[in-house]
């Protein structure tokens, strides 16, 4: 993930929080991901009149499949694509590793619940990402790998029986389906509350798509992110301070030398 750096004038107080990849991966995943629902789902219930008639719009079973396979590719290319961009930053010591689990996410899950039950004054203070973000990321992750496996087994089935059960082909048959499922259900009923009727969010959250955040929803939702930012201003500020004297010194040196010339 990349660091937070403020890109407007100090009075529009705006952040940029994803930079141009992260928003583009976004916007490849989320057009991919709707692409395999309409695709997908009505393949799981092709004896329904209303699959049939959705079907038809696309060309019959044949058509929808191809497209449904299009689309897998893509969102397969993109899921690559991400997990080398993360692999890499695990090595770089410039960049903080928001997105991992650690404990503070299990002790700030069971604070929240208990803000939620006013048991305790206020919330959790999060970082670049909150313990619900990081549930549905790793979701999606594990998702991603599960229905790439088991899609494969099923575009190429004569393949892969060639070194394993048949029962093995109906096994990805039935994850495909019921993970399918269990996506749409987590995106329809999680994410686009989170995305679009969470507190301060609603009508849609645009950060996702402009990258942009304000100062003020940065500190409301975000305190120990917006921390992070505010100490990296600071250093950045106090080393530009440096190079400056640095640059003036040498400058009167230099002037110096050229008089006594």
């Amino acid at each position: 993930m990349t660091t937070t750096t403020q890109t407007t004038t100090p009075s529009q107080e705006v952040l940029v929080r994803f930079d141009l990849s992260e928003r583009i991966q976004h916007l490849i995943m989320m057009l991919s991901f709707i692409t395999l629902a309409i695709t997908g789902l009505p393949q799981s219930f092709a004896t329904a009149g209303w699959a049939q008639a959705w079907m038809e719009l696309f060309g019959g079973i044949a058509g929808i499949r191809r497209i449904h396979h299009m689309a897998a590719v893509i969102m397969v290319f993109i899921f690559i694509y991400h997990t080398i961009i993360m692999v890499t930053n695990l090595f770089r010591k410039d960049i903080k590793r928001w997105m991992l689990p650690k404990k503070q996410d299990f002790i700030d899950a069971v604070q929240s619940v208990k803000y939620l039950l006013g048991k305790v004054p206020e919330s959790p203070r999060y970082g670049r990402f909150d313990f619900r973000q990081k549930l549905e990321y790793w979701t999606l992750i594990w998702g991603s790998v599960l229905m790439a496996a088991t899609g494969m087994m099923l575009m190429f089935p004569t393949f892969f029986a060639t070194f394993l059960p048949g029962e093995f082909i109906y096994a990805a048959k039935a994850a495909h389906g019921l993970e399918a499922l269990l996506a749409v259900a987590a995106i329809v009923s999680w994410h686009m509350y989170n995305a679009h009727f969470a507190h301060g969010i609603f009508p849609i959250d645009k950060s996702i798509f402009t990258g942009k955040i304000s100062v003020e929803r940065m500190k409301e939702e975000h305190p120990l992110e917006y921390k992070v930012w505010l100490a990296n201003q600071q250093e950045t500020s106090a080393q530009e301070a440096i190079d400056d004297a640095e640059s003036n010194t040498q400058a009167n040196n230099e002037e110096k030398g050229s008089n006594h010339v």
